[in-house]
């Protein structure tokens, strides 16, 4: 597992700050880059030197394996990327020893993990005096320690939208246009061809009559034209829903 971009950004990076020429941190420890030290081993630093940006990244880079893996091989439960960035920012910045003694391992490694917050506000002092430096970073991580719980917890609060209705050839423009065209055409048509059929004298003549009629056989192709949409249409709903 490795510390996230953004626990990188919020935390580390932002409370370390970069400084590309050696200082003495409050300490009194000699110190350069995102908060290197001789104690994460190379480079050593000493009074006076200075580094680039893009070296002072690979030191980092460099750096923050350590941390991960010592945050690893300590922790035994699960931990969220937050909370896993959380104590990797810890011990980057307070030591890996001070976490493998720290009441707050023991706390994460009972489960109670709620507590962690608070055990971070313990750990505000350098140089023997509490630094508002660190009072801000720790409020900063216990914020962090959370967030990604709050968040997993708002995407199982936020309900699903609801599917949209299926449409049904009762709301098909299409097909009831078809029916419509068919039911006034053939209306229109059998008025025609009733009246012509009530002429002949019998049964035979009346069939003999309407196949000869051209105006029942256009009526048969209307009404045979528009089942066929309607049915085409009612399958493609089906399947499609539109």
């Amino acid at each position: 597992m490795h510390m996230s971009q953004g626990g990188l950004d919020a935390l580390l990076k932002k409370f370390e700050g970069c400084k590309l020429k050696a200082y003495r941190c409050p300490a009194g420890v000699c110190t350069i880059g995102y908060g290197h030290t001789s104690a994460a081993g190379a480079p050593m630093v000493n009074d006076g030197m200075t580094i680039t940006q893009a070296q002072a990244e690979d030191i980092l880079k460099r750096d923050i394996v350590k941390y991960e893996i010592a945050v690893m091989d300590l922790v035994k439960v699960k931990l969220t990327q937050n909370q896993f960035d959380v104590l990797t920012d810890f011990a980057y910045n307070a030591g890996v020893g001070n976490l493998k003694s720290s009441t707050m391992l023991k706390k994460v490694n009972a489960g109670d993990l709620d507590a962690v917050p608070a055990e971070l506000m313990k750990w505000t002092k350098g140089g023997g005096k509490v630094l508002p430096g660190l009072v801000r970073r720790r409020q900063a991580a216990g914020a962090w320690w959370t967030a990604q719980d709050q968040a997993h917890d708002e995407q199982e609060d936020r309900a699903e939208p609801d599917a949209p209705p299926k449409r049904t050839m009762a709301d098909s423009k299409q097909g009831n246009a078809a029916v419509l065209t068919a039911g006034l055409g053939g209306l229109g048509i059998a008025k025609e061809v009733a009246s012509q059929a009530q002429e002949a004298s019998d049964t035979a003549n009346q069939l003999a009559g309407l196949f000869a009629n051209p105006n029942f056989l256009i009526m048969l192709a209307v009404v045979g034209l528009a089942a066929a949409i309607w049915f085409w249409r009612k399958k493609h709903m089906d399947e499609h829903g539109v």
